[in-house]
């Protein structure tokens, strides 16, 4: 893993995974998460409360993300972001594609009761 982007998986049960992202998400660094969110599949709550920036190839993996998760009959959530990755998903109109949560509580349950 890279100094500029870390990545956390934890197995909350056989059902949900959370996978905390923190730091820069971009070109170099989105094989990475793409790698972790690929494990975390069907459902996964993705925790950006310590992303710090993302360009549009670190959006795209999200986007799969949530595309894949979909197609394998499970759901990926993104939840706690901060204002300037809910301004972005805004800008760049993805709030109105991801799933978006506001806590990881929130995800957590909503995954676990699907």
């Amino acid at each position: 893993m890279t100094e500029r982007l870390r990545i956390s998986e934890v197995e909350l049960d056989s059902r949900v995974t959370v996978v905390t992202v923190s730091g820069e998400l971009d070109m170099d660094t989105c094989p990475l998460l793409q790698a972790a969110l690929a494990r975390a599949l069907p459902r996964v709550a993705i925790d950006l409360g310590a992303l710090t920036s993302a360009d549009s190839y670190g959006l795209t993996v999200l986007l799969a993300m949530h595309h894949h998760a979909r197609a394998a009959g499970g759901r990926a959530l993104v939840c706690e972001t901060g204002d300037l990755m809910r301004a972005l998903f805004r800008q760049r109109g993805l709030d109105r594609v991801l799933d978006l949560r506001s806590t990881l509580e929130e995800a957590v349950a909503e995954l676990r009761a699907l």
